[in-house]
């Protein structure tokens, strides 16, 4: 593959070996749509347009994608667009243009990826992320922004581009996972949910909680029990019952049975 580049890996016996792992990541089966953010002068996407239908590089260094369509043009590669652009505004376009990747690789300078580049990923919601980064801190930060978005580290390869010194180039798998018997990712709203089978669900913690956050009054666990008897619920312990057969129970008063009742009411527990 003949490349034309501003900027290159100079260890290119390694960074053969960096593209190649990447490539591994991707598990491309030729009929999948990847997108590569950061593509700069195109290295990395002609090497995936090799294993995939269709190829679409982003950057936003006008010569840099100057060179990327004639790297294309050079090595006779019709399946890879490239488009300048901020990788964020050029991701959502695809989308509305109906494309819909099932890999995104990126390959961020030293500061890793901008964060409204990371969200619009995550709204494209691609089956599996390839990160190339030469930054653990910056690779660190952003894997951490993805997993709280979905996604889950599934595999690390540190590539040595440069013998000698500290500096490593490193290639991730990120996945969505798929859905099985083990795992299920499932989202709902309480406000939205008939609870009407649930009555044993509140907690006295949930109910403390409730009130506290609704009136601004802290309830204990006996004042809660009475209030469950008072509504013939199951209590469970014996808040209010004491091992003295004299001791004096305090009541509710009547402020904080109101608010206990409310939660009541709102847990659908009576």
């Amino acid at each position: 593959m003949f490349l034309r580049s501003r900027f290159f890996q100079v260890n290119s016996a390694q960074a053969e070996k960096l593209y190649n792992k990447a490539i591994e990541f991707a598990a491309l089966s030729g009929g999948e749509t990847v997108v590569d953010c950061y593509c700069g002068t195109g290295t990395i996407s002609l090497y995936l347009a090799k294993h995939s239908q269709k190829v679409y590089g982003i950057e936003i260094i006008a010569s840099a994608i100057e060179d990327a369509k004639r790297n294309a043009e050079d090595n006779r590669c019709d399946n890879a667009e490239f488009i300048l652009g901020d990788a964020a505004v050029k991701m959502q376009e695809l989308v509305e243009q109906g494309v819909r990747p099932e890999v995104v690789l990126l390959d961020p300078p030293r500061a890793g990826c901008e964060e409204k580049v990371l969200a619009a990923i995550a709204q494209v919601m691609p089956q599996r992320i390839v990160y190339v980064s030469c930054n653990p801190a910056s690779l660190a930060r952003d894997l951490a922004y993805l997993e709280q978005n979905g996604y889950q580290a599934e595999v690390a390869q540190p590539v040595d581009m440069f013998p000698m010194t500290h500096h490593v180039e490193t290639v991730v798998l990120l996945s969505k996972g798929e859905v099985d018997s083990k795992k299920v990712r499932v989202e709902f709203s309480l406000e939205d949910m008939d609870m009407s089978g649930f009555q044993k669900g509140a907690t006295y913690e949930q109910i403390k909680t409730y009130v506290l956050e609704h009136t601004g009054l802290k309830v204990s666990s006996l004042y809660i029990s009475q209030i469950k008897r008072k509504c013939g619920l199951d209590v469970g312990q014996n808040y209010n019952l004491s091992k003295k057969e004299d001791a004096k129970v305090p009541q509710c008063p009547p402020e904080k049975e109101a608010a206990i009742m409310e939660a009541l009411k709102y847990f659908q527990m009576i």
